[in-house]
């Protein structure tokens, strides 16, 4: 994969785990909008951010 593929991957996952976040509702039954949901899903959208660009710095520092 592209660098730039997976840099835009990095920043869809990280829009989507904002947007999550936004649409919590404590209110709400449903359990796509509660905290734990939320705190879940960023927690993974965060990892998998690290997880990438530690593969875009190793390939990068390949390239020199």
């Amino acid at each position: 994969m592209q660098i730039d593929d997976k840099l835009i991957r990095v920043i869809d996952n990280l829009t989507n785990a904002v947007n999550v976040c936004y649409e919590v509702d404590n209110t709400s039954d449903d359990y796509d909008k509660s905290c734990p949901f939320a705190t879940g899903y960023s927690k993974s959208a965060m990892n998998a951010a690290i997880d990438d660009l530690s593969q875009i710095v190793t390939q990068l520092r390949e390239v020199k």
